[in-house]
């Protein structure tokens, strides 16, 4: 098949480039709300949208314009073909292509000065299975496989029962808390525990933050100013960067040590350092380093969310509400959750189902093309970027008939493929994690629900913001309650915030 490439990937359906400005203004608008804007694209132009055209370096540091998708049929094609189309590092932009020599910083300040420190390269932190493809993926994920083993995750439920409890401890009945923080310190510690184990402590409390720190400053608009110089986000990113390495690099140390001692603990990280592939080769440190910070930002991050939205999506439905209550009391009866008793709560099952088909923490999953082909009859040229919008996908109202409404009966009789529902992607690049996550939100949600009520506070706005994740841009402020079902008293609080364009409130 032969093309010119630029004239053929100009011909998808997508906005004019203006004179002069090209395809900026529209780069802008995406950006700005995501959702939104790709919504009204794929009304415009159909399932294959090209917003953005040209060397767009969105996500990529040699990326050749942008494509948006939706659609069953194409998020099969999409998800099933791991070779033609890539993942890359979470840094995106941030990570280079090419190889990158350390950073040369004077220690005084000032540039040229003799006194050079030398700082770690950026190809690190947070690269893990998204920068693998091909045969080193298959390679990464049969050595991630066993930490991540029904049976190892099950283990895992009495960290986040004791986790959820802790926070719960402080709560009183009256207070106004926020909800999204009281969740990400839950998860941080969830995280903490089942990656780096007890043993770490503080210092896994520590780098858990600093992971958190890195995520949020690489998302600030000033990143795109990438100037190592003093006072500018791009050097705060790159030392943050460097002390994750080192922080990381430092527990690996004290556990491989371990290890080779035979002392291999119930903790994943320890369980990574033991790994062997069948020619008995194992995960080298900067690989490990790179898995250490998906395992914990991927996992972290989209639970929070899927946590503080499905809270939300309750206290504003109280029957739902009251319903799972009543389930938790009739098969738990105020004990602990177990990963047996889980198989018999299908209400919260289908509670937690809905809300990441209508809220899913992760609205858009990327892929780089990996060559020249066809998708749907457009040419993409090879590193064309292409976004998946599992949102817009989850809102197909030929799928899910009110899809802007949450209503956890329609998973009694809706039966969508995994290409129709898969907020944790499918196919060969599935997260790794899904079961952990589905387990961890489940447990959390069944041990909190025994204890407390919660409502939205009064006059709080809830908008959302779109970047990796979906998150509630401001926080979710609610006041807790004790756990007297009376659901409805709280409902109906939400009269301001832009979530509202994308669930139907009563």
């Amino acid at each position: 098949m032969h093309h010119d490439a630029v004239t053929a990937f100009h011909t998808a359906p997508g906005p004019v480039p203006r004179r002069g400005i090209g395809t900026l203004p529209y780069l802008i608008s995406f950006f700005r709300d995501p959702i939104m804007n790709a919504g009204r694209l794929f009304e415009q132009y159909g399932p294959i949208v090209t917003p953005i055209r040209g060397p767009a370096r969105v996500a990529s540091a040699s990326g050749r314009g942008v494509i948006l998708v939706t659609g069953a049929d194409i998020n099969r094609e999409v998800l099933t073909q791991h070779d033609r189309y890539h993942m890359y590092a979470l840094p995106g932009t941030f990570y280079p292509d090419e190889d990158v020599l350390a950073r040369a910083r004077a220690k005084n300040g000032r540039w040229g000065s003799p006194r050079v420190e030398r700082l770690a390269p950026v190809t690190r932190t947070l690269t893990g299975l998204f920068h693998v493809n091909g045969n080193e993926h298959r390679r990464h994920r049969r050595l991630l496989m066993p930490a991540f083993h029904k049976t190892r995750i099950d283990a895992y439920g009495e960290e986040m029962v004791a986790a959820t409890n802790a926070l719960l401890e402080g709560w009183r009945a009256g207070q106004t808390r926020d909800i999204l923080e009281d969740m990400t310190r839950t998860t941080l510690r969830i995280a903490t525990a089942t990656l780096f184990g007890e043993d770490v402590g503080e210092r896994g409390v520590m780098l858990a933050k600093r992971m958190q720190e890195w995520l949020i400053l690489m998302m600030k608009p000033t990143m795109i100013a990438r100037l190592d110089l003093p006072w500018t986000s791009y050097r705060q990113w790159l030392d943050l960067t460097s002390e994750i390495d080192e922080r990381t690099a430092s527990i690996l140390r004290e556990k491989q040590a371990r290890v080779k001692d035979g002392e291999v603990g119930r903790d994943m990280l320890s369980m990574l350092l033991a790994a062997r592939d069948e020619d008995g080769s194992a995960l080298d440190e900067d690989e490990l380093i790179g898995h250490t910070g998906v395992i914990f930002a991927a996992g972290h991050e989209t639970s929070t969310n899927a946590l503080a939205w499905t809270l939300l999506l309750l206290a504003e439905h109280p029957k739902v509400a009251s319903d799972v209550c009543d389930e938790l009391r009739s098969v738990l009866h105020g004990d602990p959750p177990t990963v047996d008793k889980l198989t018999k709560l299908p209400l919260l099952d289908a509670v937690v189902k809905e809300s990441l088909r209508i809220l899913p923490p992760v609205p858009f999953h990327p892929r780089i093309v990996a060559e020249d082909h066809e998708l749907g009859g457009y040419f993409l040229p090879k590193r064309t970027e292409l976004m998946l919008s599992i949102f817009h996908m989850h809102h197909d109202p030929k799928v899910f008939s009110e899809p802007r409404r949450f209503n956890p009966a329609r998973w009694s009789t809706s039966k969508p493929t995994i290409y129709e529902y898969n907020p944790f992607s499918a196919g060969p690049r599935m997260c790794i994690g899904a079961t952990f996550a589905t387990m961890e939100i489940k447990i959390v949600l069944a041990t909190l629900l025994q204890r407390f009520r919660v409502e939205l506070a009064p006059s709080a706005r809830i908008d959302r913001r779109v970047a990796i994740t979906m998150a509630p841009k401001h926080g979710m402020p609610m006041r807790i309650r004790p756990a007297d079902n009376g659901w409805k008293h709280g409902a109906g609080a939400l009269r301001k915030g832009n979530v509202q364009e994308l669930v139907q409130f009563n």
